[in-house]
């Protein structure tokens, strides 16, 4: 087995180990692989990749099946483990506004490398990293949710640009449901 594919899947194993043996479940940070009570904070199903551990990220599939049920929009992050960039903008997923906002989303946190089908996503470009804002419905990217401060690669977000503006934006166009 290649080095790289025994480091992920030892590196996915670490959290179920962690939770089995105690370590993980405390109240404010999602236990990653348990769905969440009804009602209750939203919780991980998928890794965070060092992009806001206190962020409920999903995996593609089940987020966008979960943003048709419950009629959320989703927040996709699409990035990889070895893009600098995508590396500086993990900080911006630490504030708490941020991770607040979060909660009336479906985040879904995709590694280009690790999930092929993300390329689907790709509507100006391969780029990374990408946030782009999916409509609950029908799952596709809404375009006027982009990044307002750049004329070429639309939904390219740095340190500094403001994506809570756009979080906002796009809660205004959908509702400011809470989590369910």
């Amino acid at each position: 087995m290649p080095r790289l594919q025994t480091v992920r899947r030892l590196c996915a194993a670490v959290p179920l180990v962690a939770m089995a043996s105690g370590l993980l479940g405390c109240s404010n940070e999602p236990v990653w692989g348990h769905a969440a009570p009804s009602g209750t904070r939203p919780v991980a199903t998928a890794p965070a990749h060092g992009f806001g551990r206190a962020i409920a990220w999903q995996p593609l599939n089940e987020g966008l099946a979960l943003a048709r049920r419950e009629a959320r929009p989703v927040m996709l992050l699409v990035h990889a483990s070895w893009c600098s960039s995508c590396k500086a903008l993990r900080p911006a997923f630490d504030v708490p506004e941020l991770a607040d906002l979060s909660e009336r989303f479906v985040m879904v946190n995709v590694d280009q490398d690790e999930e092929p089908r993300v390329r689907e996503f790709a509507i100006d470009g391969t780029y990374i990293p990408r946030v782009l804002f999916l409509d609950p419905a029908s799952g596709t990217v809404i375009p006027e949710l982009k990044n307002p401060e750049r004329t070429r690669s639309l939904y390219y977000y740095g340190s500094s640009d403001d994506l809570i503006a756009v979080m906002k934006k796009a809660l205004a166009r959908y509702g400011s449901s809470q989590p369910s």
